[in-house]
């Protein structure tokens, strides 16, 4: 990890994503859907890859399952 990035990394709230490294979680996205599953890598930028996720629809039915799954900082909803 280059140093600027490790300073950001450090400095901003993404060092609180990255203490859920490893840990299954709920991630609720801007269409209203939901992402659960384990966060295996957050970067600097808060992009999470999470494994074995399972896609959640608003009305809280299961819609898909992935063995992979990125999600995009801009796609998250933040309170």
């Amino acid at each position: 990890m280059k140093t600027r990035e490790r300073a950001k990394l450090l400095n901003t709230l993404t060092i609180l994503l990255k203490g859920l490294e490893g840990k299954v979680t709920t991630i609720e996205l801007r269409n209203e859907s939901s992402v659960q599953g384990r966060i295996d890598i957050v970067d600097y930028r808060m992009n999470i890859t999470m494994t074995d996720a399972v896609i959640i629809a608003p009305d809280g039915r299961q819609l898909m399952t992935c063995k992979e799954f990125f999600v995009q900082v801009s796609d998250m909803l933040c309170y």
